[in-house]
């Protein structure tokens, strides 16, 4: 058990910076924790750091109260309180992912009670301990999350006459649930002790399969999570070995939802970077993705079947950026990856939609691999979108879909 973490605070982080800010002027790397508007930095990177957060160290989930199948591929562990309305709030989105990841997803309760805040929350505690030694932990978790504003003005003592009507109404022996309440008190220091040595400061605080998650604090945030731990399960286990021969020519289709995307590829500036893009399609990679992040007059990019701008193939390829081409037109196609890191670019590119300035930001720092030829009016329908700016696009809207990418060699 690793007992010291990194822990960066859960609460919603604060986005009025980013207000009335230029959305082409904020190339800053995205994390899950929601930035201003960041073009190809969103990108693939080591298949060791994607993940749903930054952290100094990787937490094992302790034991707790678990829900959903012990195969699941995904782990989500929540330390709260009954009595926070963030955790009732975190409490709704867990269920409605478990729905809609049944297979692939378990859950795991862990209590954290802000006893110095919350009058009842103790006391909540004990009533799911209660529960849970007959078998209803879950049941009695959602009766209290469910009625939360019932009972939250309540006296202590108001409350625990209540807890007996819950008690009932889950389908407790309720003389027993009486009895045995109170064996229960000590396991409030007991959390609160377990909370202190991971350096866990409040509720909610989530884990995803070990790791502290700290990213946009609604559904789709916790969402694109589940997508980017699950795409895990996709990885190739080392880059492709170059099979591509340079002083051929290829030529790729791109086939979306509005129309196709004709590029010619560069197998003699960025070999690396063509043959990466051909294993990839040939390998079902791009099929049945979205432009994830698209911005009119400046760039579209794709190539991340989370579709959160974060997931990568499991492994990077070395950067070709020194290959004399320039963002000096649209429809240039190049490599996306976190801006400033060498070698990071995976599977993510984007196409230009107008010349990239300044150019000391561009040239040189992203490999081109590619040039539309056909159907840039496609990539200029494409619709608006940025998941990294929760302000301007609380509810972003679905990504174009691309069907699929197919490459020919001539």
């Amino acid at each position: 058990m690793l007992k010291r973490i990194f822990i960066v605070g859960l609460v919603f982080l604060s986005m009025l910076a980013a207000c009335g800010s230029d959305e082409k002027s904020n190339n800053r790397p995205p994390t899950i924790t929601p930035l201003p508007p960041t073009p190809v930095t969103t990108a693939t990177v080591p298949s060791a750091a994607v993940q749903p957060t930054p952290t100094e160290a990787e937490v094992t989930p302790l034991d707790g109260h678990a829900l959903g199948p012990d195969t699941a591929y995904l782990t989500i562990v929540m330390y709260g309180d009954f009595q926070s309305e963030i955790c009732a709030r975190y409490a709704r989105d867990l269920a409605e992912l478990r729905a809609r990841y049944p297979d692939d997803l378990r859950l795991i309760w862990r209590h954290l009670p802000d006893i110095r805040t919350h009058d009842k929350a103790a006391l909540a505690l004990q009533a799911s301990e209660a529960a849970a030694a007959q078998g209803k932990f879950w049941e009695m978790h959602d009766q209290l999350y469910t009625h939360q504003s019932e009972w939250a003005a309540l006296s202590p003592e108001q409350f625990r006459a209540l807890l007996s009507d819950y008690a009932a109404t889950v389908g407790l022996e309720v003389s027993r649930f009486n009895a045995e309440f109170d064996s229960y008190v000590a396991l409030v220091d007991e959390a609160l002790r377990d909370a202190a040595e991971l350096q866990l400061v409040a509720a909610p605080t989530l884990l995803y399969n070990g790791v502290p998650y700290n990213g946009r604090d609604d559904l789709f945030g916790l969402d694109e999570g589940v997508r980017l731990a699950l795409l895990e399960k996709r990885f190739f286990p080392h880059a492709p070995d170059i099979t591509i021969d340079p002083m051929k020519s290829y030529r790729a289709t791109i086939t979306t939802d509005k129309g196709n995307i004709v590029i010619d590829l560069f197998p003699r500036d960025a070999p690396v970077a063509v043959n990466n893009f051909i294993f990839l399609a040939q390998n079902g990679w791009y099929n049945d993705i979205t432009f994830h992040y698209v911005v009119p007059g400046y760039l579209a990019q794709t190539g991340d079947p989370s579709n959160t701008g974060r997931g990568g193939p499991g492994y990077t390829i070395p950067d070709e950026h020194h290959n004399g081409l320039t963002f000096d037109r649209e429809g240039l196609v190049a490599m996306a990856h976190p801006a400033g890191i060498p070698n990071s670019a995976g599977s993510e590119f984007f196409i230009t939609l107008a010349p990239l300035r300044p150019a000391n930001e561009w040239d040189g720092q992203y490999t081109i691999f590619g040039m539309v030829v056909e159907g840039m009016e496609v990539v200029r329908s494409l619709t608006p979108r940025n998941a990294n700016d929760p302000l301007r696009f609380p509810n972003p809207p679905p990504g174009d879909r691309v069907i699929s990418i197919t490459v020919e060699e001539f």
